[in-house]
């Protein structure tokens, strides 16, 4: 029986960023859900749009008060419900590589692969420990975002961010952390579905969800290096997957690698459709 894609977004984005991706799949015969993970989908206020930025710094958010519990959660009912008719693969983006972590650890006997690409896969230390590594020192992602944060994160007790704020300096810094190979058009398209909000899972230890050998570790996993990417270093990438394999030597990750940014595949998903639907 033919498996069915679940495909989980990373930070400040929504189920829309697959849209190309599911269309070649789709195109080759697969089945594919995108999922919205809770507070995602419905971000944008008329503040936002209209950059009204004393209204918009001060609006409530969606994400406010989202839980881990409930995100795995949300991705754990959707895996059951597909799981009915018939296999699951269950993929995940950057931050969502977290997500689906905590997935695999609640319902390991549901999914029959489990793919991160350039994903968190938190093993040794918590979640919010990987970026002050030295394999995440060339990461570009931080400062180029410095100059659109909205507001104090710990204050607000969740991370804004004016994407249509930026300057063109700003601008051009966000699409070389992210996206390098996308023409300026092709990254402001991909920018208008960006979310300003996002859970402040970095020092939260609700999000301490690494994967554990007895439950994760049971199922077989992917991993695709992005060898371009400069918001989540290849060394980083790496450092993932070697923790990964050590805690599961039987079971290592399949790992591939496609050139490509953080998130321009998004725009050019053939390779990475390829390895997932297992035609390369």
């Amino acid at each position: 029986m033919a498996p069915t894609f679940v495909l989980v977004h990373g930070s400040g984005s929504n189920a829309r960023t697959w849209s190309t991706a599911q269309q070649e799949m789709t195109l080759r015969g697969h089945r594919t859900i995108a999922v919205d993970l809770p507070g995602r989908g419905s971000g944008f206020s008329l503040a936002y749009h209209l950059q009204d930025l004393e209204t918009f710094a001060a609006e409530p958010s969606a994400l406010a008060g989202v839980t881990a519990a409930e995100t795995i959660g949300h991705v754990v009912d959707v895996v059951r419900q597909v799981r009915e008719h018939g296999p699951v693969i269950l993929v995940g983006h950057s931050f969502g590589g977290l997500v689906i972590t905590g997935v695999g650890n609640a319902i390991p006997d549901l999914i029959d692969r489990i793919v991160y690409i350039a994903a968190q896969c938190p093993v040794d230390r918590a979640a919010g420990e990987y970026p002050t590594r030295p394999e995440w020192a060339a990461s570009d992602l931080l400062p180029a975002t410095a100059s659109i944060i909205v507001g104090n994160p710990m204050k607000l007790g969740f991370i804004r961010l004016n994407w249509r704020g930026a300057d063109p300096a700003s601008l051009a810094a966000l699409r070389n952390a992210v996206s390098a190979e996308l023409t300026e058009p092709e990254f402001l398209q991909a920018l208008s579905a960006s979310q300003p909000d996002e859970v402040l899972w970095q020092n939260d230890p609700e999000w301490d969800h690494r994967a554990e050998k007895d439950t994760w570790g049971r199922i077989p996993h992917t991993f695709i290096r992005l060898t371009n990417d400069r918001a989540m270093p290849l060394a980083a990438q790496d450092l993932y997957i070697s923790e990964a394999d050590r805690l599961t030597p039987d079971n290592p990750f399949e790992v591939h690698s496609v050139k490509s940014s953080h998130a321009g595949f998004f725009r050019y998903p053939r390779e990475i459709v390829d390895i997932l639907t297992g035609t390369s």
